[in-house]
């Protein structure tokens, strides 16, 4: 009866241990990349999926007003031909733009955001100024290509001023 007790229990510690080296091979896996196996029929070969990519980065949008206080914008931003999910906006470096801006829910599900602010207030900024600041996640190896367009600037007054708007991606280290 021992020898049988003996040779379950070896025969459970073999089970075991190739249980546990399934479990670090799948955790490894998991670990180094997502990689999914697809299983055709019997007679053919099996097919290893890799998955893409997954990381995420953060876009800040500037608008430059020149020596013109900016009191209003709104701007779409876009990244054709990338798979790209924005996944948080944040405002921007002036007092007058730090709060988060409105934007369009509507167009987040159509791979773009149109993002709007206003201030009404006398600290209003010149010149070059971060005024957002947009979270995204990238599936690919692509880099892609942020395409801003500035729909309107506007000074205090509510009249449209000449102002021009950039994107680009913050380094590495401020993606916060």
């Amino acid at each position: 009866m021992n020898a049988c007790m003996n040779m379950m229990n070896g025969s459970q510690a073999k089970s075991q241990g190739a249980f546990g080296h399934v479990v670090a091979f799948t955790l490894a896996g998991i670990a180094f990349g997502t990689v999914a196996l697809a299983q055709q029929d019997a007679d053919s070969n099996d097919v290893v999926t890799v998955e893409p990519q997954v990381r995420f980065a953060a876009v800040d949008v500037y608008v430059d007003s020149g020596a013109t206080p900016l009191a209003a914008y709104q701007f779409e931003l876009t990244a054709p031909g990338a798979d790209v999910k924005i996944v948080g906006i944040e405002g921007g470096d002036h007092p007058a733009f730090a709060e988060p801006p409105y934007y369009d829910p509507e167009a987040l599900t159509q791979d773009r955001v149109i993002i709007a602010a206003f201030d009404t207030g006398a600290d209003l900024p010149t010149g070059r100024n971060r005024v957002a600041r947009i979270h995204v996640q990238i599936r690919g190896n692509r880099t892609p290509d942020y395409v801003v367009q500035l729909h309107v600037a506007a000074s205090t007054d509510g009249e449209p001023i000449e102002a021009s708007a950039t994107a680009s991606t913050a380094p590495k280290g401020e993606n916060s």
